[in-house]
């Protein structure tokens, strides 16, 4: 809830994202947004194999319609990111809706396609990610390329109307930041309001 929360009165939300179901427990990033008046959400969503995109847009939505519907929440208002896997998550949620005032992406990959060959210690393990474990795409890039075509946030670049913060390091092998740049160019291609911010270490 907000610092100093009263009922009947709607707030902004941010909605923290990452995957699957949170728990209840402390979280300083929450803390330190409903320290400024805003809602926290970190809404669990029920991922599918082969739609995990199409299951955000479901389940962090809904969380936020409940909450609207309840007279909580200023639908007016909203923001929404992640880290790792959740930034990677918020910018699939931006290419289906403009519903956000603005996104955050923080390390998060936009093409799924070149992250399978782009982190160098890695090596095959982003193949695995993405077949079989964490990216939930349920299948290899050449048996259902359009699913990975479909999970790549960048394909989609023309569609995003939120503003969006990338934030990337340079030293990080595990989602290089010369993933999160595809998505940079790709905005300012189109003429769409982004900044990217690159941590040299």
């Amino acid at each position: 809830l907000p610092a100093n929360y009263e009922e009947g009165k709607k707030y902004p939300l941010v909605a923290e994202i990452y995957e699957t179901f949170f728990d209840n427990g402390y979280n300083y990033s929450a803390q330190t947004v409903a320290g400024q008046g805003w809602f926290v959400l970190r809404p669990s969503v029920d991922l599918e194999i082969g739609f995990p995109g199409e299951a955000w847009m479901k389940g962090v939505t809904t969380a936020i319609n409940t909450l609207i519907d309840k007279g909580m929440v200023d639908g007016k208002r909203l923001g929404v990111h992640g880290t790792s896997y959740g930034g990677y998550a918020t910018n699939l949620l931006v290419t289906q809706t403009d519903r956000f005032a603005a996104a955050i992406n923080i390390s998060g990959k936009v093409n799924i396609i070149s992250f399978l060959g782009d982190s160098e210690k890695s090596t095959v393990r982003n193949y695995n990610v993405a077949e079989e474990t964490q990216d939930r795409i349920g299948s290899t890039l050449w048996e259902q390329p359009q699913k990975y075509w479909a999970h790549s946030a960048v394909m989609y670049a023309d569609r995003i109307e939120t503003p969006l913060l990338l934030l990337t390091g340079h030293g990080d092998w595990n989602v290089p930041d010369t993933n999160t740049r595809e998505m940079y160019y790709a905005l300012r291609r189109l003429v769409k309001e982004v900044i990217w911010i690159n941590y040299m270490r």
